[in-house]
């Protein structure tokens, strides 16, 4: 007991001016009460879970500081000590007087944190009833009270403001008294333990309030000029002064609803953002750095030169009348953080062509991700303006075919083009130029039963024709020498079984071991004049061939490109002339240089 004593006083002492240390002049000490319950352990012999009992507890006390309070307080029900193969239970009650020393106080100057972690230690008296078992201490030898001993403790908890002005709380001590206390003999008349771990709630009766406002005048050591947070942060700061006095006439009551934590905090932040605001004037229209899109996330992205980017909402239907050079800003709110860096918290992005306002809040807006696709919004507004005019050539190439009776109605062009973000912060550029043309109408508009020609199928021949006018006009600027570029030539036959062979005229050469992607896995394909076509996916290459040698005989450009030409064989599952046809796809690769 005299070593536990030794150890308690020289950590009371430590303790002490360690608390001390967080004494605010603006703290108004609370006091409080609090009520626990949970279970207690002996650290006697015996099974311990069997061991176990329960334990309440009532404390009163206050905290003079952000870090230093006491207690008083008594707890105690029944303990449990095991002798002769059974368990025998005893009353018990202990009052102690404990400091509480707050350990989240040393690293946060906010002393009106919700949570504390603190430790406490403390001192008083043990009373406990007879245990009523045989053999037992000779008490009159140690104390001529038969049922009192001292009682030293210390522990450590954790408190959450669950709602004003109540709290919860969980805390682990341990108890120290007499070798009476369980009433057996231990060696050399060694201390009782007991553990206990208890949760409770409490009540406090002025929940740090502060006695007149919270915030002072910073005190500047440094004669260095302030940067601009600082000189923010000062406004900010003057400003809550002001805001936190007590108005007059305002009870006591509805001035502390008026400077509860949530309400101040959410003061300070629109004083943040009003005096961020007037610092940073114009700043997101002079620092404007570029303008994008998403096609993908349908999202219009702002960059400034000094500023986090914003994303906003924007259909991609509405983004054609949107220009990078005239878009407008209006009722901008900014916020400047500790590295001077302004950032924009709201803004009206205004479009002038339309009058139509997109609104920006960072709370609710998407973050702006670059790789969410995001590209300069002029090349997408040349992309739809090169998409418009390769419609215009394939409606005019279509009405030419039609009104010389060379293609019917019954055959459908498509064009599409794409522009596709790549990772290196480039784009490509791909064009695919299709058709379908209707069952029972392939023999007149495309391709007869075993033929490979595409200069004899009117809708090739439509469909090449726009090839050729397309990237000899609008595409030229993508066909430079030595860019990089991917063409992909596609086949396909119907399910028409082939009797014996078909002539092939050795029109494109002996073609022979020739890489194929069949149905999408790779594949190789020999046709010789010798052996002729045999299969429909000899004949859906020969298809595919076809176009290219017409492209890389209308369009020369190509031939100076990097290019990489692949094959795509479809042998379609059913009969049917429908099933007939060419394809051709270009892949133009970082198209933004």
């Amino acid at each position: 007991m005299f070593r536990f004593t030794k150890i308690s006083a020289v950590a009371f002492a430590m303790m002490l001016p360690l608390c001390l240390h967080a004494q605010q002049n603006d703290f108004e000490s609370n006091a409080f009460i609090q009520v626990q319950g949970g279970a207690q352990l002996p650290f006697s012999p015996g099974k311990r879970m069997d061991l176990v009992s329960p334990n309440f507890g009532v404390n009163f006390g206050a905290w003079l500081s952000p870090a230093m309070g006491f207690r008083v307080g008594g707890e105690g029900l029944k303990s449990k000590v095991f002798y002769k193969d059974k368990y025998n239970s005893f009353k018990y009650y202990n009052v102690n007087v404990d400091l509480l020393c707050n350990l989240s106080s040393f690293f946060t100057d906010d002393f009106n944190s919700k949570s504390r972690l603190y430790v406490f230690g403390g001192v008083g008296l043990a009373v406990f009833g007879d245990q009523d078992i045989d053999t037992r201490l000779e008490k009159d030898e140690l104390s001529g009270l038969h049922n009192q001993s001292h009682n030293l403790r210390a522990g450590l908890g954790y408190e959450y403001q669950l709602a004003r002005p109540f709290s919860v709380s969980a805390e682990l001590r341990f108890n120290n008294a007499s070798s009476i206390f369980d009433g057996l003999k231990g060696p050399n008349n060694r201390s009782d333990w007991r553990a206990s771990l208890l949760l409770g709630v409490a009540y406090h009766f002025a929940y740090n309030k502060s006695k007149e406002y919270s915030y002072v005048e910073p005190v500047l050591t440094s004669t260095a000029p302030l940067t601009l947070y600082e000189q923010k942060e000062q406004e900010v700061d003057a400003r809550m002064n002001t805001w936190m006095k007590r108005i007059k006439g305002e009870s006591k009551d509805d001035y502390a609803l008026r400077t509860s934590n949530e309400r101040m905090e959410a003061q300070r932040l629109d004083y943040s953002k009003t005096v961020s605001t007037g610092m940073a004037g114009n700043r997101i229209s002079t620092n404007l750095r570029d303008v994008q899109y998403s096609n993908n996330k349908e999202m219009l992205g702002v960059r400034f030169t000094d500023m986090p980017a914003i994303a906003i909402k924007v259909p991609r239907s509405e983004i054609a009348s949107i220009k990078p050079d005239n878009i407008q800003f209006a009722n901008t709110i900014y916020n400047l953080n500790p590295g001077d860096k302004f950032e924009v918290m709201y803004t009206d992005v205004i479009n002038p062509a339309t009058g139509k306002k997109y609104t920006y809040v960072k709370e609710q807006n998407a973050q702006y991700m670059p790789t969410d696709g995001y590209l300069p919004l002029s090349a997408i507004h040349q992309d739809m303006e090169a998409n418009t005019n390769l419609q215009q050539i394939k409606d005019e190439v279509v009405r030419e075919a039609n009104e010389k009776k060379i293609l019917s109605d019954n055959t459908t062009i498509t064009v599409a083009t794409e522009l596709i973000p790549t990772t290196n912060g480039q784009a490509d550029y791909k064009i695919t130029y299709s058709y379908t043309v209707k069952d029972g109408f392939s023999v007149h508009d495309d391709f007869a039963p075993g033929k490979y020609d595409a200069s004899k199928s009117p809708a090739s021949v439509a469909m090449l024709k726009i090839i050729k006018e397309s990237l000899n006009g609008e595409f030229a600027k993508y066909c430079k020498p030595g860019k990089p570029a991917e063409i992909k030539y596609s086949g396909s036959a119907d399910a028409s079984p082939i009797n014996g062979k078909i002539a092939y005229n050795g029109i494109y050469g002996d073609v022979v071991d020739q890489a194929v992607k069949i149905s999408g896995k790779p594949s190789k394909l020999t046709v010789t004049k010798q052996s002729g076509i045999t299969t429909n996916e000899q004949l859906s290459m020969l298809r595919a061939i076809s176009v290219k040698n017409y492209i890389h005989k209308n369009i020369p450009a190509l031939n100076d490109l990097n290019l990489t030409e692949n094959y795509n064989v479809e042998v379609a599952s059913e009969e049917g002339s429908e099933y007939r046809r060419v394809i051709a796809e270009f892949l133009f690769h970082d198209v933004l240089k």
